[in-house]
């Protein structure tokens, strides 16, 4: 019986993980390098700062400041500060690694979503979307975002790549008779 428990616990981990990157990252320990670090048990935080390098599997934080919130001895939300802060995770094994850079990153995993703020970028699957404020739900993939009217970045970007051009039938209209 206990086992069965145990088999079951550990199925249901690995639905609840597969969110967060490659089905295995849940599984990984995480490891968390900088120049300074300090744990409050009575507020439930842990701030880094300096040079902050955190991973669990294929996902990266690089930022200046990192503060990680607990809830019942468990990660809810790892705050990032830098200029920027960058956040990378390969969604799945044969997708490309999604980079996120902001000032403030945001990582609620909870709600598996990254809310990017101030100088914000996301690029994912070759598209790039730059703006004041955008938030990136990991689950379903999307995005939204917004300028800002009082910031430099008025206006939210997208670039899309162009789609890989038929090069053989343009070439035999060129050809000369």
């Amino acid at each position: 019986m206990n086992q069965f428990k145990l088999l079951l616990a550990l199925a249901l981990l690995g639905i609840v993980s597969t969110g967060y990157g490659l089905p295995d990252d849940g599984n990984q320990p995480i490891t968390i390098e900088s120049d300074f670090a300090e744990s409050n048990q009575a507020t439930g935080q842990t701030e880094y700062s300096g040079n902050v390098i955190m991973r669990q599997g294929s996902v990266s934080i690089e930022a200046e400041k990192v503060t990680i919130f607990y809830v019942e001895s468990k990660v809810n939300r790892i705050l990032s500060l830098g200029e920027p802060a960058t956040y990378r995770h390969q969604p799945n094994i044969d997708e490309s690694i999604v980079v996120a850079h902001g000032e403030i990153i945001e990582y609620l995993l909870g709600e598996d979503k990254i809310n990017l703020q101030k100088n914000a970028s996301l690029a994912r699957n070759g598209t790039l979307v730059t703006g004041d404020i955008i938030v990136y739900d990991i689950n379903k993939g999307t995005w939204k975002a917004n300028g800002n009217n009082r910031s430099n970045q008025k206006r939210i970007q997208l670039v899309i790549p162009p789609s890989n051009l038929d090069n053989s039938a343009t070439e035999q209209q060129e050809s000369p008779e």
